[in-house]
């Protein structure tokens, strides 16, 4: 199988000024709240620019700073306003709030001027974040956007935040790269706006699949773009401590329920769909049971599956009985190391998440997708197992049974596939990061 991607690096135009010896680096990502995959792009950032730019000082905008910080070891700082505990230092922040409280109460009993208020109150807190960040932007050598939803309207407010860090880079003169990205369902005209203006305000563009390019461009984007693989492929596993490990008596299936329409934790909420989806997953996981399997429970993304890990753990014990139910654990992690340790222990993987089918591919686990967004499809048509990706809503659990026993039995020759994909992924990455950094490297 010939796995291909277009690549062209930013060559002489990005990063010809920097020294190499004291780079300041930007790293930009809606992370922060349990996304093991938006952890996974981070850290391979980090460790490729560490592995060029040893002496680099690397700085990261997300959405918790105190989990990038500590998770990645490195300075952050809020993407948005209205994260707690920035603010809330700055000088003149608590005379904001208090301005903004009096509004309340002065215009509480009015429902329409109330809201005006509301609205003005956010604009100057706007105003106010991006000030600081412009501080900030101004002082870095090179800002990198990446990951893989950037450009996505799913959760609506990312791609006015692309958007937003691109015109604060290009009003502070400061070169920035969109690497990797993701473009997914941009429905809304605002999100269009924003995700066009971003692209065409950064100095360099590439897109993890030709699909979020093409649909770039059909918004409007006619300069030149280009793609590279998703920038997980390019995380060096010997970093994690992943060995052979050792089998147990059975077979074992790592199965990450998502909660997916969870009025809990999900954007577009319908509980009936939520429930059924559980349903047939606690059906299909008696039938595992049934043939023998062992049975982990896991998540790549503890923010949004909390709920489902429980409510499916409850679903799969009224369907079985006692014995069989103890062969099931639900074992949820928040760190990427123990992740990718407690994924290498499964045999096969089912999952619903992009970066689940990413890491299956990096560890050599034959897996099954369920697919909420086109973007898995298409990572799986690329990596030639489209044939094991089903639809979220739409999959029976008879059609799952029969992909999953085709999956078993293609077991050997999935593993090779998925080892010759990631190691062409890395080596495309590697390309990637040599450009984009302006430097060769052994």
């Amino acid at each position: 199988m010939a796995v291909t991607h277009t690549l062209a690096g930013p060559e002489s135009t990005i990063s010809s000024s920097l020294d190499l010896r004291n780079t300041k680096i930007g790293l930009l990502d809606h992370m922060g709240f349990g996304n093991m995959g938006d952890a996974a792009i981070h850290e391979s950032f980090v460790q490729n620019i560490r592995k060029r730019l040893p002496n680099a000082c690397l700085i990261a905008f997300s959405q918790n700073p105190a989990d990038t910080a500590t998770r990645h070891n490195i300075q952050s700082f809020p993407i948005s306003w209205n994260y707690p505990g920035w603010n809330d230092s700055e000088r003149g922040q608590a005379s904001a709030r208090s301005v903004g409280s009096r509004m309340h109460s002065l215009f509480k009993e009015s429902h329409v001027v109330n809201r005006l208020g509301k609205r003005v109150y956010r604009f100057f807190k706007e105003l106010a974040h991006m000030s600081r960040c412009f501080r900030i932007v101004r002082s870095l050598d090179l800002l990198i956007i990446s990951g893989g939803g950037q450009l996505c309207d799913l959760w609506w407010i990312q791609p006015y935040n692309v958007f937003k860090f691109c015109v604060l880079s290009k009003l502070a003169g400061t070169p920035v790269c969109m690497v990797g990205v993701g473009a997914d369902l941009i429905r809304a005209r605002s999100s269009r706006f924003f995700a066009r203006w971003a692209v065409r305000l950064a100095n360099y563009a590439s897109f993890r699949d030709a699909e979020s390019q093409e649909l770039i461009r059909s918004i409007g984007v006619t300069g030149e773009t280009h793609v590279c693989p998703d920038p997980a492929y390019g995380l060096d596993l010997g970093d994690y401590g992943i060995g052979r490990t050792s089998k147990g008596p059975r077979p074992k299936v790592g199965l990450n329920p998502m909660g997916f329409c969870d009025p809990r934790a999900w954007p577009r909420q319908d509980v009936q769909i939520y429930n059924s989806y559980l349903d047939k997953l606690a059906e299909f996981s008696s039938w595992l049971l049934a043939q023998n399997y062992d049975l982990e429970l896991f998540t790549s993304d503890i923010g949004v599956d909390k709920f489902a890990l429980d409510d499916l753990m409850g679903k799969i014990l009224v369907r079985t009985s006692p014995e069989p139910f103890r062969r099931v654990v639900c074992r949820p992690v928040l760190d990427l190391r123990e992740l990718l340790q407690q994924m290498a222990t499964f045999d096969f993987v089912v999952t619903p998440k992009f970066h689940g089918v990413v890491f299956s591919h990096l560890l050599g686990k034959p897996v099954v997708a369920l697919s909420y967004l086109p973007k898995i499809d298409y990572l799986m048509r690329r990596a030639g197992h489209d044939q094991y990706c089903l639809d979220i809503e739409d999959f029976d659990v008879n059609s799952m049974i029969d992909r999953f026993t085709s999956l078993v039995q293609e077991s050997d020759r999935l593993r090779t596939v998925f080892r010759e994909t990631s190691t062409a992924y890395a080596d495309a990455l590697r390309m990637e990061f040599d450009n984009l950094l302006q430097r060769e490297t052994c």
